[in-house]
């Protein structure tokens, strides 16, 4: 080693050089950190590419983090507090930028799916019936008994099913069974209804009549041949 002030050579390491009795100083090595310098760079150029949805800005935070860390605990040997800091702050920024854009969109979205919920229960609530009435079922012009009648709907129905639906199952005096299902259709302004009537003929044989009718609060026939007929009564 050779001395600054007067060239003489001494001992590697020396404290003080032999002939001017002149003191070494040692400085330390620095360098410029490596993970702020990335840090850096992913925070910025997160930018560019929305942050990979978000990655590469989580991996610029933390990098800065740790690297602004690692930089003040090296007592000056290690450079790069600006580098981190940059990366620190365009990562968070990045980071709240994202997920400012999701809470707007997951907001946007779950007022979307309140409206059409609350829009789909208005659309079941204009449909459902208001006319009470009776579905009956005669032979031979005589009264229908308890078994051969059925109210187009009930109360219940109307808070608790989407489909308003109804049956009964009506035996002739010769024993055999005519099966009446309908169901509420929304049309028009109108109470409509779809029926389906199963039909005895003979004992092998069974016919299936699909008929639709509009109920206006008063008496009106469904269905009508030589031994039955099938009618609404308005509801007492």
């Amino acid at each position: 080693m050779y001395c600054q002030k007067c060239g003489s050579e001494n001992l590697e390491n020396a404290a003080i050089c032999q002939s001017c009795g002149g003191v070494f100083v040692y400085s330390k090595p620095t360098k410029t950190s490596g993970m702020a310098i990335t840090s850096m760079i992913l925070g910025i150029s997160g930018f560019s590419m929305f942050g990979m949805f978000g990655i590469t800005w989580i991996i610029g935070l933390i990098f800065g983090i740790l690297a602004l860390n690692k930089i003040s605990k090296a007592s000056g040997s290690i450079k790069g507090k600006g580098f981190a800091i940059t990366g620190i702050v365009t990562s968070a920024v990045g980071l709240a930028l994202i997920l400012t854009i999701i809470g707007v969109w997951l907001f946007i979205n779950s007022a979307t799916t309140f409206s059409l919920h609350k829009k789909f229960k208005m659309q079941i609530a204009d449909r459902m019936p208001e006319i009470k009435g009776v579905v009956c079922v005669a032979y031979n012009n005589s009264e229908p008994n308890d078994n051969c009648t059925s109210p187009l709907f009930v109360q219940e129905q109307l808070q608790t099913e989407p489909d308003i639906t109804g049956r009964i199952t009506c035996q002739s005096p010769d024993g055999k069974s005519t099966i009446v299902k309908w169901k509420f259709v929304d049309e028009d302004e109108s109470e409509h209804y779809n029926f389906n009537i199963t039909v005895p003929v003979d004992d092998k044989t069974t016919s299936v009549v699909v008929k639709s009718i509009d109920y206006d609060g008063t008496e009106k026939i469904v269905f009508k041949d030589k031994q039955m007929k099938i009618y609404i009564t308005p509801e007492k």
